[in-house]
């Protein structure tokens, strides 16, 4: 965020209103307007721009100054503020009370700089600095309104003025107070007043009451003067309650305002009162369903962090230790509050700012923190402050169950010379969040409701039990990171080179590892996180008065993004068309709407499009809503796709069309995260659909991104179907996640592809085996391809060299259906080194070459067994030995032979069937078959049968007829006997 002396009030009011216009989603973007480095967008009949970029959580950040409207004759001029409130969509009397606010916003800010010197804010102790921080919200565009203050208010109770003053005292009858303190009430009184408390008492007694009958009360001197004028006329007049006037230490606001510290005495405890100020979103009174549970909650999250090793080292909680609250239920509830907070507690050689300090600037524009990170260096410093701030409010949520509002007001970071120490929390009685069914130790959560029966009852999301650990989530991924973390980012990004995406991506990263390593793999998938979209509060929608429970929005999730989340430049070529993000967008969005795709319902969906660029949009669609999907291969014929769906428990199938067949037979959904349905090769048993949650694809995609960088600044090209997990994840899904644009060739030609692999700069190809020697036969002497990935069947001695030899960065990668990709090889040099294993896996094989064992991948859901054979290399390289499946390898495609034989034992006549593989020249592998019938069945008939089912590349092109198939004593077909047996001489009277 910019320094006020850097921006000035009126554009950066401006600024912010548009990126909160557009953030929350209350205008129509204009793509087809946008230029490199500019936004466009319309409100009704006017239309908007200015230059900036979208940054994490797709917030818009913009350029100050260059926000632009088009004039009457479509003329580009720079854009006013009331045009911009005129043309939002709300009612009249939002529009004009935002428009009071801004302008409220614009004059403090004026008063400030015509009043005030900004101070050298690095050397501040805590407390003036926290009251130093003028710059307010860094997103709300009336960071600084404060309805109810005049000018002088603001000199004489504002932070930025710093002036100090005394509270005014109320007694209250006893019957119309409730205190929460932490001992006998005398002694509380004496530890915060001193000999202020006898002055207070006689005066009270001056008055005709007595302490017997009343209770002291602070109110701040603006309230107290607004309230006496009104609404506590009556309690003056009746003696309900007594003014006693000003007494005790001096307080300077903070920069919430309604909370004071101690100006006389640091260390003692800071007071938060209530304010009938209207301050960017809020009425800053203090509900008075929040006041009473204060200390209770705080003494609850104190024992949480002191009991659990992870925390209590890095964490200290700022306890609210009482509270008082008058006319609970009656026209004063809110009002008359006051909350006693501890004080930071700082020992020798330590430091305290608030959070929010670290995104800020100072007068000279450089960055509060950019003396740090030149000492210590920004990823160093930025991964300490991750560790002792960020984690560890995360490990509350995650650990415990419980989630805080953790903004940059909230949270104080402790320092020496600047190195993260640890992290202070505060400010919880409003902002602390549990689930009944979530937290740990629920026998030890405070009974709330015997404090304040609006607690009692089941939780409703109103007071601080939440009815999911989804829900508790999004405060701290709302307050904590689109709010908070991201302001920090930002900075770094556009000072000190920080690649914003990347560092979220880690962070996701950081996140999903602290719960395997404690234990919470379980609990952190109930947070849903790794959803594409996070839900975070609209708080211009909530001034406005619009959408439900004060308006919120979906933003794209930085910690976990979708491989589909095409923005900026992304874009897909198909074939040599172009398809632009903006036209991909929308077609997932149709696709999502019309196909009536539902994340988390259970049902699973089947789709076969022969057109690539349909099936594309249907498959990022699932994966954005988290709809199960069996994508279909485009060759086989519509009663193969339908068997095929059936057998993978599918409950609809789209054939060439958004409007969808209802399945019998599947089981009825069951509930829970949507999943990529793929059938398994076989080698781990008999093919079965293979069924991967959407968020284990995303951890594939991390892994492999973050540990194969070879191909970063490559362009995919994708010669293989991405209906198959190599081309659909590691071709396509990998492809966008570094941020390329990936190219489709949808075609088996490999002329074509030789031409446009040509075309390309620096491509990288994946494609088949079969394919990839074809090319490197037919590209002329001297020629070379830039890269390739070598993935499926091992290729024999004689492809490999002639491979090896036309390609400059050759690849080759190793996995399974049930795990992915497993093994990845950055440099191949010998056919059989496969990869070392990529970080999130697990692989357990031989210990050499004279003693080779299984290839076994510890998953998510356990061990996989790959039925291959292979050791790892002293280095860690997985070195493959010999495959044990039965697997027949088309050109890349994988054919179960178990898929042929059901086909061909449904035609009438047939008896028995073994299909099996025959080495091809050209394709690799070829489907043959043995079969026995009741009586003659001539080749083109069966094949004829075979192509109503199945694929072209599944049909047999060699069958033998046989009296009987020769079957082990157990009754078992060995395909590879029958195979040995058959492969030379006798089918030649068919072939």
């Amino acid at each position: 965020m910019l320094s006020e002396t850097v921006e000035q009030p009126e554009a950066r009011v401006l600024r912010q209103l548009a990126e909160a216009v557009l953030f929350e989603g209350l205008a129509e973007r204009e793509p087809a307007r946008e230029v490199s480095g500019r936004i466009a967008w319309r409100l009704g009949s006017r239309r908007f721009r200015a230059a900036g970029t979208l940054g994490p959580f797709g917030r818009p950040h913009l350029d100050s100054g260059s926000v632009e409207m088009a004039g009457e004759e479509g003329a580009w001029v720079p854009a006013d503020l009331a045009p911009l409130v005129e043309a939002l969509p709300a009612a009249p009397e939002h529009r004009t009370r935002l428009r009071a606010e801004l302008r409220q916003t614009i004059e403090l800010c004026r008063w400030n700089a015509q009043n005030l010197s900004p101070p050298e804010r690095r050397a501040l102790p805590f407390a003036a600095l926290d009251a130093a921080l003028w710059e307010g919200h860094p997103y709300h565009p009336s960071f600084k309104a404060r309805t109810g203050f005049t000018p002088e208010d603001h000199r004489r109770y504002g932070p930025e003025a710093a002036s100090p003053f005394r509270l005014e005292w109320l007694a209250v009858r006893r019957d119309t107070i409730a205190l929460a303190l932490p001992g006998p009430e005398d002694a509380f009184w004496r530890a915060e007043l001193g000999g202020e408390g006898d002055v207070l008492a006689s005066r009270l007694a001056a008055a005709g009451h007595s302490l017997d009958t009343h209770t002291l009360l602070p109110v701040h001197p603006w309230q107290m003067r607004r309230l006496a004028a009104e609404a506590l006329r009556p309690w003056l007049a009746e003696g309900r309650a007594v003014a006693l006037g000003t007494a005790g230490p001096r307080y300077v606001a903070s920069q919430s305002l309604r909370t004071l510290h101690n100006l006389d005495d640091p260390s003692a405890a800071s007071v938060k009162l209530a304010l009938a100020v209207v301050s960017t979103s809020s009425l800053r009174i203090l509900d008075p369903h929040f006041v009473l549970t204060g200390p209770a909650l705080s003494d609850w999250l104190a024992g949480l962090v002191a009991a659990d090793p992870a925390l209590h080292r890095r964490v200290t909680v700022l306890r609210e230790y009482a509270a008082a609250l008058a006319d609970r239920d009656g026209p004063l509830a809110g009002q008359l509050a006051a909350i006693w907070r501890e004080s930071p507690r700082l020992v020798p050689g330590e430091a305290a700012v608030p959070f929010n300090a670290l995104a800020v600037c100072e007068a000279d524009g450089s960055p509060f923190i950019a003396p740090w990170l030149e000492r210590y260096g920004r990823d160093a410093w930025l991964d300490r402050l991750v560790t002792v701030a960020v984690l560890p409010v995360w490990h509350l949520l995650a650990g415990h169950g419980v989630a805080l509002e953790a903004h940059g007001q909230n949270m104080i970071l402790v320092h020496r010379d600047g190195w993260p120490d640890r992290v202070i929390l505060r400010d919880f009685h409003e902002s602390a969040e549990y689930a009944p069914d979530f937290v740990t130790s629920p026998e030890r959560v405070p009974d709330f409701g015997a404090i304040d029966p609006a607690h009692s009852g089941p939780a409703d999301d109103r007071f601080h039990a939440m009815r999911s650990a989804a829900t508790l989530a999004e405060l701290v991924t709302d307050s904590l990171f689109v709010f908070n973390l991201s302001e920090i980012t930002g900075l770094l990004g556009r000072r000190h080179g920080l690649d914003e995406a990347g560092f979220w991506r880690r962070l996701g990263l950081r996140l999903r590892h602290h719960a395997a390593e404690h234990g919470l793999e379980e609990r952190f998938a109930r947070l849903a996180v790794e959803a594409p979209r996070l839900r975070v509060e609209g708080l211009l929608s909530r001034k406005l008065g619009l959408g439900e429970a004060g308006g919120s929005l979906l933003a794209p999730n930085a910690l976990f993004p979708s491989p589909d989340a095409l923005s900026g430049a992304c874009m897909i070529e198909i074939d040599g068309r172009t398809i632009p993000a903006e036209a991909m967008e929308a077609a997932i969005r149709r696709v999502a709407d019309t196909a009536v795709l539902r994340g988390g319902s259970g049902e699973r969906v089947a789709a076969r499009f022969r057109d690539t660029a349909q099936g594309l949009a249907f498959i990022l669609a699932a994966r954005r809503s988290g709809a199960s999907l069996l994508p279909i291969h485009p060759a086989l014929p519509d009663e193969g796709a339908r068997r095929l769906a059936q057998r993978a428990g599918c409950h609809r199938l789209f054939l060439d069309s958004l409007e969808g067949e209802t399945l019998d037979g599947a089981a009825p959904p069951a509930p829970g995260e949507g999943e990529l349905l793929q059938m398994s090769s076989g080698t781990t048993g008999e093919p079965k659909c293979i069924a991967r949650p959407w968020s284990a694809v995303e951890r594939e995609v991390e892994s492999y991104v973050g540990a194969f960088t070879e191909p970063d600044g490559m362009t995919p090209v994708i010669a293989c179907p991405i209906t198959h997990s190599y081309g659909l994840i590691c071709g396509l899904f990998v492809g966008l996640r570094r941020g390329r644009v990936p190219v489709i060739v949808d075609t088996t030609n490999p002329k074509y592809l030789l031409r446009r692999l040509r075309e390309i700069e620096r491509p990288v190809l994946y494609t088949a085996p079969a394919m990839l020697h074809t090319l490197a036969r037919l590209m002329p002497e001297g020629e070379t391809l830039h890269a390739a990935m070598v993935s499926g069947t091992l290729l024999p001695a004689p492809w490999f060299s002639a491979i090896r030899g036309r390609v400059t960065h050759l690849f080759q990668q190793y996995g399974c259906s049930e795990a992915g990709c497993i093994a990845i090889n950055p440099d191949l040099r010998r056919a059989d080194a496969i990869g070392r294993p990529l970080p999130h896996h697990r692989v357990r094989a031989g210990t050499g070459p004279e003693a080779p064992a299984e290839i076994v991948v510890e998953g998510e859901g356990g061990a996989i067994h790959t039925a291959d054979l292979g050791y790892l290399a002293p280095d860690g390289m997985l070195i493959f030995v010999a495959r044990k499946d039965d697997t027949i390898n088309v050109s890349g495609l994988n054919v179960y032979p178990g898929e042929v034989e059901d086909v061909v034992m449904a035609m009438p006549g047939i008896t028995d069937a073994v299909a099996f593989a025959r080495p091809d020249p050209f394709a690799g592998e070829r489907v043959t078959l043995l079969f026995s019938a009741d009586g003659p069945v001539p080749p083109r008939a069966l094949q004829d049968w075979c192509r109503r089912w199945l694929a072209g590349h599944q049909v047999p092109v060699e069958a033998v007829q046989v009296g009987a198939i020769p079957r082990e004593a157990n009754g078992k077909i060995s395909r590879r006997a029958v195979a040995a047996q058959y492969r030379d001489g006798a089918l030649e009277a068919v072939a």
